[in-house]
């Protein structure tokens, strides 16, 4: 199992500062809106060259066809894999798809995550009673890995049943009160758990992610 750091912090020297101090420990590093309006794209080169690790721009990109198609192209010039939505429908996924097939190599291939099911609370109104459904749209259009809550173990575990071995990535660990435990007996050694405050609000960063790195070793 892996360690994803999500780092939603809004300043480019605390992004810097934190993805290298972490760097020994988390597998893959992912940022939202947040740094990327507050920085610009070029954030992701950065990153990347202070880290060395991949780095996926989680965007949820959720537009027709066209609008995604310009969004990846943006954003995997540097990025190495991007996040959508899957409620908008096959077409508009799919065109993410392209993109990714396009600037991507056997070397370093771009990759396309699809959301099923968010963390947070309020996604049990309107993803949950369709998220199944994503699983297997996900699992039909081979997306390179899948969102799925920590929060509701459940809920992960099911997800998990329908996409087989498509990798789930896995947010609400730590200050959304995700069981880490729990987490630990659904989830696979090509998934990843997210971590994000737990590990950039910490007063330590670096220890903080030695610690989740170690608690999701032992699995």
């Amino acid at each position: 199992m892996k360690l994803m750091l999500a780092l939603d912090v809004m300043s480019k020297n605390e992004a810097l500062k934190i993805a290298e101090e972490t760097k020994d420990f988390v597998d893959i590093i992912k940022i939202g809106y947040p740094l990327v309006l507050s920085t610009g794209i070029e954030i992701v080169k950065e990153i990347k060259n202070k880290t060395n690790k991949e780095v996926v721009c989680d965007f949820k990109v959720a537009d027709i066809p066209a609008t995604n198609e310009k969004i990846a192209k943006t954003t995997l010039k540097y990025a190495d894999a991007i996040i959508c939505q899957g409620f908008v429908g096959k077409d508009s996924v799919m065109a993410i798809q392209k993109v990714a097939e396009e600037y991507g190599n056997k070397g370093a291939p771009k990759k396309v995550i699809m959301v099923t099911e968010m963390s947070h609370l309020s996604a049990v109104e309107f993803l949950q009673p369709v998220a199944d459904d994503l699983a297997k749209m996900a699992k039909e259009l081979s997306v390179d890995g899948v969102v799925a809550p920590s929060t509701r173990p459940e809920r992960l575990k099911e997800i998990k049943e329908i996409v087989g071995d498509i990798p789930i990535i896995s947010p609400g660990v730590g200050a959304q009160g995700g069981d880490l435990d729990k987490v630990l007996e659904i989830l696979g050694d090509n998934d990843y758990v997210i971590v994000g405050r737990g590990i950039y609000e910490h007063n330590n960063p670096k220890e903080s992610a030695k610690h989740y790195k170690k608690l999701i070793s032992k699995n």
